[in-house]
């Protein structure tokens, strides 16, 4: 990857070789590794720059629930050059044909399949991604999630499952927290907060989604080489990424999670 002076050299070459291996671990999901400057937008906003140079990988979940021709993908994005153990991991739904990312304002559906595959198979790789680049030597990341999708009747039965296992495993991974905003699903809330309440105690945050839209941008590429900034995220994620940071400076730290 080509990259400019945003990030020192050394610091990206070793945030490709983690992604790389985290690639490795991902191979049967066609992984792509990906980098992106833009000089406006992206992220920005959570960098205090003008423009934003990103190291990303992107991933193939599974096919989108009852949308024929699209494709859900794990965007997992590294950021900020000053903490490079830091990501913001987003679902995105993608056209097969061309690659265009969905940018409808209504929330997708994820079924049992897409569900469990992120939280067995994708988000257990993430946990342990970016440990390496934690400058302190703990050996400690953190993402934010952007969850702004909602469930099925019958993803629902398993969610009290898949959040006990997150909940369990995400301190050992080296995880200093679980992070997730934009959530808002009344129906699983409940689910999540009894697993929360039988198996973490602590750092964990469920950010509901505010009304105010964010000026964070995630970005894509589609195969044609065209850029696009995709927004559609709330205020949610700028707290989430503040907390995210907070945690990373106080890796012991205990603070309440905020519930939707």
């Amino acid at each position: 990857m080509a990259v400019t002076n945003q990030w020192p050299t050394t610091t990206a070459r070793r945030v490709e070789t983690a992604l790389a291996t985290t690639a490795k671990e991902l191979s049967a999901h066609d992984p792509r590794l990906e980098h992106f400057y833009v000089p406006d937008g992206g992220y920005a906003p959570l960098t205090a720059g003008t423009g934003s140079e990103v190291l990303s990988l992107r991933a193939r979940i599974a096919p989108a629930h009852r949308r024929p021709g699209y494709t859900v993908w794990a965007i997992f994005q590294v950021f900020d050059p000053g903490q490079p153990n830091l990501a913001l991991l987003r679902m995105v739904e993608q056209r097969d044909r061309d690659g265009v990312p969905d940018q409808n304002p209504r929330r997708p559906l994820y079924n049992m399949d897409i569900d469990r595959r992120l939280c067995r198979v994708f988000m257990p790789v993430f946990n342990r991604a970016l440990n390496d680049l934690d400058s302190t030597g703990r050996g400690q990341s953190l993402y934010v999630t952007c969850f702004h999708g909602r469930l099925t009747k019958t993803n629902l039965i398993q969610q009290p499952w898949l959040a006990a296992g997150l909940f369990r495993r995400f301190r050992p991974d080296g995880q200093a927290a679980i992070i997730y905003a934009d959530f808002h699903e009344p129906l699983g809330a409940p689910l999540v907060h009894l697993a929360q309440a039988l198996t973490a105690r602590g750092s964990t945050h469920l950010i509901p989604r505010t009304a105010t839209a964010s000026a964070t941008r995630s970005l894509l590429r589609s195969p044609d080489g065209t850029i696009w900034q995709l927004g559609g995220m709330s205020t949610a994620i700028d707290h989430g990424v503040t907390l995210a940071r907070h945690y990373l400076a106080r890796p012991d730290a205990r603070i309440p999670g905020r519930t939707s």
